[in-house]
């Protein structure tokens, strides 16, 4: 088992940038990565290929990111970022456990479009849950969703049935999560179908007390 300091030394940014040259390369190497991981895979990219593609040096490369899992971790923060701010306006000044239904339900048809439309995401979310020592950044980020949903929604339910109420948001999640990893892979008919069959399941099961 690899020690908590060994790890933290392969999954961290080596240094943050301060000057706009500095800036300048740590975007391109992310961009970099994000266009090889696209083309290629993940596990096929190599970090040589990454400093080719972003123009700088193997050695600038490492300068930022001891290995590539430190590359993935750093793209990971940043969609998580981008997806934690549509997330948590979901349910921010519902009053009802039906509008909560109904805004869930919509929800899950623009988390379809964001991810049709940046593929990255799946690709980095596939990447983390394969790879032992980046796994818990998956679970970490669901974790942090269900405790903005917990904050927005407790409210609306009673008292006895708050342990009851986070396990379904749990569920919710996880299970949204395979559906849209589903259906980005579909056609759109097909997506269309699923998707309408979840956001069904959701409206009448997730927050019926």
């Amino acid at each position: 088992m690899m020690s908590n300091q060994i790890l933290e030394r392969r999954l961290q940014l080596r240094k943050k940038p301060q000057q706009e040259r500095s800036i300048q390369r740590l975007e391109a190497i992310l961009e970099a990565a994000v266009a090889l991981f696209l083309e290629k895979g993940v596990a096929e990219t190599t970090m040589s290929e990454i400093a080719l593609r972003a123009g700088v040096s193997i050695g600038s490369l490492y300068q930022f990111f001891p290995q590539k899992a430190a590359v993935i971790k750093a793209l990971h923060e940043r969609f998580a970022a981008q997806l934690e701010g549509f997330i948590s306006q979901v349910f921010a000044g519902v009053q009802t456990l039906d509008e909560a239904a109904e805004r869930a339900a919509e929800c899950l048809t623009a988390l379809h479009g964001m991810f049709r439309q940046q593929r990255i995401y799946m690709s980095l979310w596939q990447a983390i849950v394969t790879d032992r020592d980046l796994s818990h950044l998956s679970g970490d980020f669901h974790q942090h969703i269900i405790a903005l949903f917990y904050r927005d929604l407790a409210h609306l339910v009673p008292e006895s049935d708050f342990e009851r109420f986070r396990i379904n948001l749990k569920v919710m999640i996880l299970a949204t999560g395979e559906v849209i990893r589903f259906t980005t892979q579909q056609p759109d008919d097909i997506a269309q179908a699923h998707l309408a069959q979840w956001r069904r399941i959701v409206r009448s099961r997730v927050f019926a007390y």
